[in-house]
């Protein structure tokens, strides 16, 4: 049996793969390639549309409209690559996190805290996804690309700029809502997140 492209395209890059494919409900999950996921699997969101996909997430579920546009953006996409970044903190160094957001175990209100004897110098991991949405010349179809970066917390320390990179990350926690906090399992540590960083700026 011939090997499907997709799996034999995912064993040449370091990124996750993706292909999302247009029909009468939008743009659905098609098929993938997925090693290393960010709290999702593929078997509960294969073949669904975006705003099912994203029904989680604050501010994006179906009628809303981010999720609007982001359709509008996918039908718009033509050769160009589209690039974004997005961010979460977790208690390890797993690039392999597939529980769910209804599954992470870090959002049950009586688990006080995620991280082991709350050292987060030891167990604070920052988690970027670098993600790319291209349009594929001929099937028309959006290849979606993710690529994890997975760095301690404590890293910041050593960089150059870290009073601005800490103040910085500070203030996006700080600005996070309730729904937002707990989407991204942060309810519980986000203040004593901010005193870390607070304290790595030399703002505490």
């Amino acid at each position: 049996m011939r090997e499907a492209p997709l799996a034999k395209a995912s064993l040449l890059v370091q990124e996750d793969l993706i292909l999302m494919r247009r029909d009468e409900r939008g743009w659905r999950l098609a098929a993938g390639s997925l090693c290393f996921p960010s709290s999702w699997s593929l078997q509960e969101k294969f073949g669904k549309p975006l705003q099912e996909i994203h029904q989680l997430v604050p501010g994006f579920g179906p009628g809303t409209r981010p999720a609007e546009l982001i359709n509008r953006m996918f039908d718009g996409l033509q050769g160009q690559a589209v690039e974004r970044f997005n961010w979460s903190i977790q208690a390890n160094d797993a690039l392999y996190h597939p529980l769910s957001n209804v599954e992470r175990i870090d959002r049950a209100t009586n688990r006080p805290s995620r991280f082991p004897d709350g050292d987060l110098n030891a167990h604070a991991f920052i988690r970027v996804e670098r993600q790319t949405l291209r349009k594929l010349p001929v099937s028309r179809d959006i290849l979606f690309t993710i690529r994890i970066h997975l760095d301690p917390l404590k890293v910041l320390d050593a960089h150059p700029d870290r009073a601005a990179l800490a103040a910085s990350f500070a203030q996006q926690l700080l600005a996070l809502d309730q729904q937002q906090l707990d989407y991204k399992g942060l309810t519980a540590d986000r203040d004593r997140l901010v005193a870390f960083l607070d304290r790595m700026s030399g703002s505490a």
